[in-house]
């Protein structure tokens, strides 16, 4: 994608790397404090960038298909995804 707006190979590479730092440094530091706080409120915001992407990244590419049934699939594909985590979350019921 940064490719696509104009940046150079070299640029977009260094910029990736440095954003997936960002993702491994945050990981360690919650790790980390996992052993002395409670960081179980965590997840719904892990759930949520999740259906977050799915909704507005990927729902816009499959509407680009001609196809009707695929389209009928990925859209009953991610209702389950996201019927799936309510479920999980009502079993576990915190």
């Amino acid at each position: 994608m940064l490719i696509h707006r104009g940046w150079t190979k070299h640029s977009a590479l260094i910029f990736n790397v440095l954003s997936a730092l960002t993702f491994l440094i945050g990981g360690l530091i919650t790790y980390t404090l996992s052993f002395d706080f409670d960081v179980a409120f965590l997840v719904p915001f892990a759930a949520g960038n999740f259906i977050y992407i799915g909704a507005s990244d990927l729902v816009p590419e499959i509407k680009q298909h001609e196809n009707l049934k695929m389209n009928v699939i990925h859209f009953l594909s991610l209702t389950a995804g996201i019927t799936l985590m309510l479920i999980i979350r009502i079993l576990i019921g915190q």
